[in-house]
Parts: C-alpha cells; sequence; structure tokens
C-alpha cells in the first residue's frame, strides 16, 4: 500500500496541540496550523501575508526580534516565554521555540515557531505573588515586599554612597474609626486614606502597609532635611481633610516618625525601629506632626 508521507506530514502539522506559525525571511506568515487560529483567533486566510509582528504586544516587537535573531545566530535555536495578541485584542503568554529553516543550498528562508499557550499558569504566578507580596485590602506592598525593597535600596545607597528614608506613619484616632462604626467602615478609611496618600508621593516610592492602621513610606533620592520635612507636611496635608464615614464627615490624621539611612541604620530591623520610635514621640506631641528618629 502506497503512503502518501507529504500528506500526513501536512495532517499531523495541522493537527498538533501547540502553535505552529510558519513564516518567510522577512517575518510575513505563510503557514499556520488549527493550533494557532485557536491561540491567536486569526483563520489561515486571514493571517497568510501579514507579519508576524501582528501576533506581538506592540511595545513587545522589537525586543522580540532581537532576542530571537541573536540566540538563533549563536545556538541555532530560540526559546522564552513572551506575551502575544490575540485577535480580539486581549493579552496572553505563550512559551516559544523559534527554529531557522533553510534551503537545499543552506540559505534561510524563513522560521518556525511553536507556541504553547501558558497563560494561566502566569497568571496563577502571579496571584500568588500577589497574595506574597501585596496587602490585600489597599492594594500596596505588605512588610515582606517593603522589607525586600529596603534591602535593594541599602545595596545601591551603599554602591552609589547616596541615602534614603523610612517614613513610619500611624493613623491617629483610627481606633475610634472602628469602635464607633464598624470594621467595614474602617476598611473604607483605609483605602481612602492610601489613596489620597498615593497621589501625594512619586511613582517610584514604595507606600506600604505593615500593619492595621501603620503605614511606611520608603523615599529614595531625597535626602536633604528641608525636602524630607516638606514630603512630611505633604504627607499630613493629604490626609487632613474630612473622610466620610456612615454619611458623617470624620477627622483623622497621622503621626510620623523618619529614618534616614545610614545615619539611623544600616540595615532594615535597626530602621524600620528607629522610625517606628520617632513615630511614638510624634504621637506624644498629639499628632499629625513629624519626628526624625
Amino acid at each position: 500500500m502506497d503512503v502518501d508521507l507529504s500528506a500526513l506530514r501536512a495532517q499531523a502539522f495541522n493537527y498538533l496541540f501547540d502553535a505552529v506559525v510558519v513564516t518567510d525571511a522577512a517575518g510575513i506568515v505563510i503557514d499556520w496550523n488549527s493550533g494557532s487560529q485557536q491561540l491567536y483567533g486569526y483563520s489561515k486566510q486571514e493571517i497568510v501575508g501579514q507579519p508576524v509582528s501582528l501576533l506581538h504586544v506592540p511595545e513587545d516587537s522589537a525586543s522580540i526580534t532581537e532576542l530571537v535573531i541573536s540566540s538563533v545566530e549563536q545556538h541555532g535555536k530560540w526559546t522564552g516565554e513572551i506575551r502575544f495578541l490575540h485577535k480580539d485584542g486581549s493579552i496572553g503568554w505563550v512559551e516559544s521555540m523559534c527554529v531557522p529553516l533553510f534551503d537545499d543550498n543552506q540559505e534561510f528562508i524563513g522560521a518556525l515557531g511553536i507556541n504553547r499557550d501558558i497563560t494561566e499558569r502566569i497568571e496563577d504566578a502571579q496571584r500568588m505573588l500577589n497574595l506574597a507580596c501585596y496587602d490585600q485590602l489597599t492594594q500596596i506592598p505588605n512588610r515582606y515586599l517593603l522589607m525586600d525593597r529596603v534591602k535593594q535600596a541599602i545595596e545601591r545607597c551603599k554602591r552609589m554612597n547616596t541615602k534614603f528614608s523610612l517614613f513610619y506613619m500611624d493613623l491617629d484616632e483610627f481606633k475610634k474609626i472602628n469602635d464607633t462604626y464598624g470594621h467595614c467602615h474602617g476598611d473604607a478609611v483605609l483605602i481612602e486614606a492610601v489613596a489620597r496618600l498615593r497621589k501625594a508621593i512619586r511613582d517610584s516610592d514604595t507606600l506600604a502597609r505593615i500593619g492595621g492602621d501603620e503605614f511606611v513610606l520608603l523615599l529614595e533620592d531625597i535626602t536633604d532635611n528641608n525636602d524630607i520635612s516638606h514630603m512630611a507636611d505633604i504627607l499630613i496635608g493629604a490626609l487632613d481633610k474630612p473622610f466620610t464615614v456612615a454619611e458623617q464627615n470624620v477627622l483623622l490624621n497621622c503621626s510620623i516618625g523618619i529614618a534616614t539611612f545610614p545615619e539611623s541604620g544600616d540595615n532594615f530591623d535597626t530602621l524600620i525601629k528607629a522610625a517606628d520610635f520617632a513615630m511614638y514621640k510624634s504621637k506624644r506631641q498629639g499628632g499629625a506632626t513629624y519626628r526624625f528618629g
């Protein structure tokens, strides 16, 4: 019995579980299996003749091309995890392998990419990271992530001979809100307080929740005491407006203690203790103020 091997190969190609994309030397899609249609959303008729960059998130396209070319030149193939762009505009992740294609004269004529959807795995990992590193009520870093970022800041400052500051903030009279209105309203106040504080700081600063109503701000690249004091005034001012609790206006503010690396300590524990102690000095002064540790 004669067997049409080319037909069998074509059938196997089309029914592979993974998405297989074939491009020419210019990066134009010339072949595509049913797994690719399922992954990316385009039919074969829609995608053949289109640039393969159509499947990449635009801001990733240049770096992906550079990575693939350099890796293929050095190792004869490329493997990695990259984002992909679905026809409907949604973004996912694939585990990808790309190999070059040559003609009988060993001239480069294109590439073959085998892609497997790992979006669910990546999202599960991100959820686990979120649970481990972020406060679930306010969605800002928790103590664990703050500790890691402070350690990184210490290493940077040691290399560059610079400084950073920690602001330890405790909300004044917050317990009364929980006791009077209940924890649900107290949680809403915490969320609003964080929103106000985040508007007052830079994107590069780290605001973390480390206790019920206790927060720490990691402030880099500001080392002059006048600038530090100005930032403390801004934070206090951000909270110096009524909060609406059960249709009532409630006043709330914070006491701040400030520690600076390396004067106040050379590791996370000593810095956080110095800032915490300074914060209690602020509270003893009546709150809504700050003290240096």
